[in-house]
């Protein structure tokens, strides 16, 4: 069973600062076969699906859905 992790909603990195995650389109960012589905903080819309635990820890995701940025819980 995939495991829900609601990610930080933090402010906007600063340019060059972090690799960010971002997309227009309605879909998550990241699809994969394992056992973790991110959600964005701010409104759950799911930005990585299915992933590999501890994959992205230093990637920031903006959610296509309401532009919040996010991160993994250290």
């Amino acid at each position: 069973m995939t495991k829900k992790v609601k990610l930080n909603v933090i402010s906007p990195p600063a340019e060059g600062s972090r690799i960010i995650f971002a997309t227009h389109d309605k879909d998550s960012l990241v699809k994969g076969i394992e056992l973790e589905t991110y959600t964005c903080g701010n409104c759950e819309f799911v930005l990585a699906e299915n992933i590999i635990p501890n994959t992205y820890n230093d990637i920031v995701f903006r959610c296509p859905s309401c532009k919040s940025y996010n991160e993994i819980a250290n």
